[in-house]
């Protein structure tokens, strides 16, 4: 692993706490969310209604699934 390969893993971890830090601000309430966490639109109501608690408009969560399949660790 090198010196970028360790950066990159510091800040995933470091993003990973900060969001787990604010979920817990979350926890045992029902949240209904209806704007995207990431850039802020509104969420369709048929999305909403479709997938309960969803957090990210379809664009922001494309995003997110094509950088989880690049950063898949094996």
């Amino acid at each position: 692993m090198d010196v970028v390969d360790q950066a990159q893993r510091l800040a995933e971890q470091d993003l990973e706490r900060a969001l787990n830090k604010n979920k817990a601000n979350f926890v045992g309430q029902d949240v209904d969310f209806n704007h995207c966490l990431e850039c802020g639109i509104e969420i369709p109501k048929a999305r909403r209604d479709a997938i309960h608690s969803c957090k990210h408009c379809v664009d922001c969560q494309e995003l997110l699934e094509r950088q989880a399949k690049h950063y898949r660790k094996p």
